[in-house]
């Protein structure tokens, strides 16, 4: 797909690249990917549902772009055995492609090669709070390797010294929280940076690791009917320990 062409659409058409991700079900970065090169093979029904959702005729995608071929016999009776699968088989094939995807894509990685997530400008509150993440965002480059798929600007000091003010924090949307991992959490619309726990009447805690600003700690009861999302995990160095209570 010509990267610059979808670019052009999109401004056009007013759709920012999280959206149309959105819209057609893959994931923001892989989207980004797509923006920032000519020429790169796409799957078929992929351009399809990008064409359909945007309006534009896929003529005007596909001008000098290598698409994929169409199955064979075989591929096709592979096509046809997964679709006779029930969804904890197809979920269980879905797992085992993935991970060699992964396997082939790390063994023709390139060493010391890197990708580019979005860093978002609009920090996220390290116990203060902020706006929610939007879509103004800078090309932040990180590891190949690395599994962070954004980034945030820290403001903020209740998480020092393991995160410090002002710094850039990875972080991974999507990843299961535990005891003792930092996250980006919105709290009733206000987005917090913290530690979080989790006790067994279902009170969440989000701590500051810093505990001079234990001020800037959150409990949240079960029966609060406060709302609470993670947006994120932040990716950290070494595991924080978790204060007592």
């Amino acid at each position: 797909m010509r990267g610059s062409m979808l670019k052009q659409i999109l401004s056009e058409s007013g759709v920012n690249v999280s959206e149309l991700a959105r819209r057609v079900n893959i994931p923001p970065q892989t989207l980004y990917s797509m923006v920032k090169r000519d020429n790169q093979k796409v799957d078929f029904d992929l351009m399809m549902r990008i064409c359909s959702e945007l309006g534009v005729p896929v003529e005007r995608m596909c001008e000098d772009i290598s698409i994929a071929s169409m199955p064979d016999n075989a591929e096709w009776q592979l096509i046809n055995k997964y679709r006779g699968l029930d969804e904890q088989g197809r979920a269980l094939v879905d797992l085992v492609i993935e991970h060699e995807l992964g396997r082939i894509e790390k063994l023709e990685m390139p060493e010391n090669s890197t990708k580019i997530i979005p860093l978002y400008s609009t920090p996220a509150a390290a116990g203060y709070a902020s706006p929610a993440i939007g879509d103004d965002y800078t090309d932040y480059e990180v590891p190949q390797s690395s599994t962070a798929d954004f980034a945030v600007h820290i403001d903020g000091d209740s998480m020092e010294p393991y995160i410090k003010n002002g710094s850039v924090a990875l972080c991974k949307r999507g990843a299961i929280i535990h005891d003792g991992d930092v996250g980006l959490f919105f709290v009733d619309g206000d987005m917090k940076c913290k530690q979080y726990c989790q006790d067994y009447t279902g009170t969440v805690y989000l701590f500051s690791a810093n505990r001079k600003r234990a001020d800037a700690d959150v409990i949240i009861k079960a029966s609060s009917g406060v709302t609470i999302m993670c947006f994120g995990k932040v990716l950290t160095d070494k595991p924080i320990p978790l204060p007592e209570r």
